[in-house]
């Protein structure tokens, strides 16, 4: 017997007086039933549920947990408390999603960094609001049958990526740049559409070199890809996870986005604090994953969760600098990111209250 708050993700923080006891369900169904009554319990005991709350449109490029944030708000009632409620889709292509949002089309995105940088580098009204991690969870992939062992044997290969200008095509590019190979010359890189369309490629025999994220390198692994390398092996410091939105969105809803950060906030504590509650939500919001799934992300990458997920300016210059357009090369972080939301949070002592011990 366990009691259903400490099963579903109740954070200690709610000041919510209710103990409930019940066996401990071996399907993700009966969890996410607990989660949902505990979040009924929450709505009815602190705030007006017939409010009508502000609605936010987020889309994401990739299942990862660093793209987690709006579902965990959202299914914890976090969102209720911040008089919030979200629409949450999935937008594969960091370029395509980047589009919806200059579109008007979504509010707020969680996509690859360097769609973001470039499209604010050619005008765009886009401002990066921060990202829970600062190192990518790209990683690069070889087939079952492959011979390559060592980057620099990537010579005369053909890599699959998501799309061109994703995050996952500059990664290629990064690691190979350290291999002293030149993309486009001495390797071949081909657009995808997507990370599942990569992973199925290599699980087919149709592709030997991959870049892979998220719950698409375990798809590879179980058709027998091995890991080459990783960002995080090279040390290639980026942003992961990054949200933005655009600055008239900004002017035009302040609070709304305002909320929306603080909420965030909360959610990570929540992934970082609340381990079974996570992976149920993960199984939920994914597309209903297996608990192998699951937990496959949320082990991949809840440790590099930053509690305060500001704009790094330390992992943004560093993919300023990856970046071929001088002026973009000399550009300063300060001109593509809005970080003053994060900062009143951590003035606020909010992360201090958050993970005091």
């Amino acid at each position: 017997m366990v009691k259903l708050f400490e099963l579903l993700l109740l954070p200690p923080h709610w000041k919510i007086e209710v103990i409930v006891t019940m066996k401990i369900a071996k399907n993700k169904g009966a969890r996410i039933a607990g989660l949902g009554m505990a979040a009924a319990i929450y709505c009815l005991s602190t705030v007006d549920c017939s409010h009508a709350a502000d609605k936010v449109r987020v889309a994401y490029v990739s299942p990862s947990i660093t793209q987690s944030l709006p579902w965990i708000a959202k299914e914890t009632g976090i969102l209720a408390k911040h008089d919030l409620t979200a629409e949450v889709v999935l937008i594969t292509g960091s370029p395509r999603l980047v589009q919806s949002l200059i579109a008007g089309d979504v509010d707020v995105v969680f996509a690859g960094v360097t769609a973001l940088v470039r499209a604010r580098a050619r005008g765009a009204d886009v401002a990066i609001l921060g990202a829970p991690a600062n190192v990518s969870s790209q990683k690069l992939m070889v087939s079952r049958n492959s011979k390559i062992r060592r980057l620099e044997e990537l010579k005369g290969a053909v890599i699959g990526v998501s799309q061109y200008g994703s995050e996952a095509d500059t990664f290629a590019r990064n690691a190979l740049a350290i291999a002293g190979l030149r993309p486009d010359r001495d390797v071949t890189i081909l657009q995808l559409g997507g990370h599942p369309q990569v992973a199925a490629a290599m699980a087919a025999g149709k592709l030997d070199v991959g870049v892979l994220g998220g719950l698409a390198t375990l798809t590879a692994e179980r058709s027998g890809a091995r890991l080459l390398t990783s960002a995080a092996e090279l040390k290639i410091l980026s942003p992961s996870g990054t949200f933005a939105t655009t600055r008239a969105l900004i002017q035009r809803r302040r609070s709304v986005v305002d909320r929306l950060m603080r909420s965030f906030v909360e959610a990570i504590q929540v992934l970082k604090t609340h381990r079974s509650g996570a992976i149920a939500l993960l199984q939920k919001y994914l597309g209903g994953l297996s608990a192998e799934e699951a937990t496959y992300l949320y082990q991949e990458q809840v440790d590099s969760l930053e509690p305060l997920p500001a704009p790094n300016d330390k992992a943004l210059r560093a993919v300023l600098e990856r970046e071929s357009d001088p002026k973009v090369k000399s550009s300063s972080p300060a001109e593509y990111v809005d970080a003053s939301f994060f900062k009143e949070i951590e003035k606020s002592g909010l992360i201090e209250k958050f993970y005091r011990k």
